[in-house]
């Protein structure tokens, strides 16, 4: 048993600096560079030997130890009744007063069979206990915010109760994160390992071209500052220690400003294709002090290009929510390692990524490999030094080639291109499909938006290993035959998705674009959601509604961006009233009314849930449209939707707000869809569906049925 007392300022303790796997080597350097002896490195940690003014310094400066912990105590045993006595033993009030609030983390050996949090409630007992033995009070315990923080370790005989003394592992510059950021630390560990304090000393520049919320920034503009990460900090761990000294800490942290540097002559450049994730790293930016030590700016990957002859790529790939599906996440490793070559000629690249086979598309060879741990996922940090490429701006690498099954899809490509677009300007249509399906080993879908290009991968099986092949030769024939720049195709892989999720969001990119359709237009959105806020195939039945609702009250249920009401509206209909539970759609919608030029008094948004809403509703239309999901679920809705099984009771309180002489059409794109026999035993039902889908959409046809009452 060990139990520290009075704590002496200069007498060497024992310190454990826990850290994420695969750093133990960076770290040890980092502590000798703080002035430390040389520490010792065992699994997932460092131990060094160091003064409590020592601990204060490793607690500001260290950016790489996930903690900063002081041991306490230290026993051998088996049971939890060894661990409670050896516990209760220790002089706590030595450390923490007894209206302190404290917790304790944990942490266990491998292969230990008992849960780790019954050992923590025991320890929480013991220490509450001692306390009660001498004043008869407890500590509260505080999980969420504790004055003072603990950490045991569990091991097969040794065990361990430290004092945390960094308090957090969260650098205090975050004012929010996107998904699944890398942690502050195993970013700065990757920037010690690609080299960059060194390149700060020559006035290098670092690059990250999918920055994120931009912690590889921040940690690197620290770096080029010599800004001590502890100086983004409001608290630590050790301010309601009962031995804290703090004139030592305050003594160290004056170093810390004054070693701190204003300007440096080091480049540090963000670059992201997403608008939201540069407003993010913007916020970090400017939290962290560091706004002026950094450039961002909105890019694809496909459109970097080197700031400078020489420099550093520093890069933790998306995990395949920006291309909406693990499946063609290959394809950004493809992007990436195109820019490479194309390039970055004279830099050095480092890629941190999970270990999996999108890394060899990069299509370089990587001169080293270190395994580093993200949590408890296995990720490699490859090194790519780019000798020799080529240097240009060829926006389609020759180093690429469809493969040989292509032409056939070529060949379809071309002749549907020569027969849909002749179409579609006879029709006066920015939008239309020009493919879906028609060759059954190119399974995908090809929409034309105006200059864009939307490309819909079908999955065929997750084993398939000849779909990246597929899906290549696609996206090499395509930009060619459309006469459309590469950056212009989006791709979206669709599979079956959660349940519910269908408006889920993929990117925020935030690009819109203006279609046209007829004398119509509206806005699109084609990389930020599942859809895009337009169905083309339901352009017959916006092409109804315009000639059949002059003069009529109009009900638009499930209203998405309520396209179908501005054509109604612009046909000269009496009102509209849309109804969804989206207030983003809603408000999508009102911008397509008034991109029509059309004025919003006689028009009403209404949110809400519909089959809520149209049950305690009491106004009639003469026109009501229905396009309910296939399924939804809400926390705003009174439960699950189901089309199969509520499409009846929908249909039937919709019919009561219906005129005598009013029509209901109702639409899904639900497969199997049968429509209740009592619908039709009650109404005047009409089958519809050849009459409103058009000819580019046959293949992939809706239902619709036109319902009306008896006379």
């Amino acid at each position: 048993m060990v139990d520290l007392q009075r704590i002496e300022l200069e007498k060497p303790l024992r310190w454990v600096l826990p850290c994420p796997r695969g750093t133990e080597e960076v770290l040890s350097r980092e502590v000798r560079s703080l002035g430390l002896p040389e520490p010792a490195i065992q699994p997932t940690a460092v131990q060094v030997s160091a003064t409590l003014r020592q601990g204060y310094r490793l607690c500001l400066w260290s950016r790489i130890a996930s903690r900063v912990l002081l041991p306490l105590a230290r026993w051998s045993g088996k049971t939890d009744t060894e661990l409670y006595d050896a516990l209760r033993s220790i002089a706590w009030w030595e450390h923490f007063e007894v209206g302190t609030t404290f917790a304790i983390g944990h942490s266990q050996a491998a292969g230990m069979t008992t849960p780790s949090h019954y050992w923590v409630q025991r320890s929480k007992d013991a220490i509450a206990d001692a306390f009660r033995d001498r004043f008869s009070k407890r500590p509260n315990v505080d999980k969420r915010e504790p004055d003072i923080r603990f950490h045991l370790h569990v091991g097969h005989q040794e065990h361990e109760l430290a004092l945390d003394f960094s308090g957090t592992r969260r650098r205090w510059y975050r004012t929010s994160t996107g998904i699944a950021p890398i942690k502050e630390n195993l970013a700065a560990a990757i920037l010690e390992l690609a080299g960059w304090p060194e390149q700060v000393e020559r006035q290098g520049t670092l690059l990250d071209p999918t920055c994120g919320s931009g912690t590889f920034l921040i940690e690197a503009a620290m770096i080029a500052t010599r800004t001590a990460p502890g100086l983004l900090r409001s608290g630590f761990g050790f301010e309601q220690w009962l031995q804290h000294d703090e004139s030592a800490f305050q003594a160290e942290r004056a170093a810390a400003v004054e070693a701190r540097r204003g300007k440096t002559n080091a480049i540090v450049i963000g670059y992201d294709a997403s608008a939201a994730a540069l407003d993010l790293a913007r916020a970090n930016l400017e939290s962290a002090g560091l706004d002026s030590a950094v450039k961002l700016a909105k890019r694809r990957i496909s459109e970097i290009r080197r700031p400078a002859d020489r420099g550093t790529l520093v890069c933790n790939p998306p995990y395949g929510h920006r291309l909406g599906d693990e499946a063609t996440l290959f394809l950004f490793y493809q992007a990436l390692g195109d820019a490479l070559k194309r390039s970055f000629n004279g830099w050095n690249a480092f890629v941190f990524a999970a270990q999996n086979d999108n890394l060899k598309h990069i299509g370089l060879r990587p001169t080293k490999r270190r395994i580093l741990y993200n949590g408890g996922i296995e990720c490699r940090l490859l090194e790519f030094p780019i000798r020799g490429e080529r240097n240009d701006a060829r926006t389609r690498p020759a180093w690429r080639k469809p493969s040989k099954n292509a032409e056939m899809f070529r060949n379809r490509i071309r002749k549907n291109r020569k027969k849909w677009e002749r179409w579609a300007r006879r029709e006066r249509m920015d939008c239309y499909r020009l493919y879906d399906g028609d060759i059954p080993e190119y399974a995908v879908a090809v929409d034309r938006y105006g200059p864009r290009v939307l490309v819909h991968l079908y999955s065929r099986s997750p084993v398939d290993r000849a779909e990246p092949t597929r899906i290549q030769d696609v996206l090499l024939t395509l930009p060619s035959e459309l006469g459309v720049a590469p950056d212009d195709l989006v791709i979206k892989s669709r599979h079956k998705h959660e349940e519910g999720d269908q408006y889920a969001r993929l990117a925020d990119e935030g690009e819109e674009l203006i279609v046209n359709e007829g004398a119509l237009r509206f806005i699109v959105n084609l990389r930020d959601r599942i859809d895009t806020g337009l169905f083309l195939d339901h352009r017959k039945v916006r092409s109804y509604a315009t000639k059949r609702c002059a003069g009529k009250r109009v009900l638009n249920l499930f209203s998405y961006t309520c396209s179908v009401s501005v054509a109604a509206a612009g046909g000269g209909a009496q009102e509209t009233t849309n109804v969804d539970l989206s207030s983003s759609y809603l408000d999508w919608g009102r911008r397509n009314f008034q991109r029509n030029d059309i004025q919003l008094d006689a028009h009403r948004f209404i949110r809400g849930d519909v089959p809520r809403w149209i049950t305690r509703h009491r106004d009639v239309y003469d026109w009501i449209f229905v396009n309910p999901p296939t399924f939804s679920r809400s926390k705003q809705s009174g439960g699950d939707f189901n089309i199969h099984q509520h499409h009846p009771g929908l249909i039937e309180r919709a019919m009561s707000r219906l005129t005598p002489d009013g029509e209901l059409l109702f639409t899904t794109h639900a497969r199997d869809f049968r429509l209740d026999r009592t619908i039709r035993r009650r109404y005047r039902v009409e089958d519809s569906t050849k009459r409103f889908v058009p000819p580019d959409f046959t293949r992939s046809a809706f239902r619709a049925f036109r319902i009306g009452h008896t006379t």
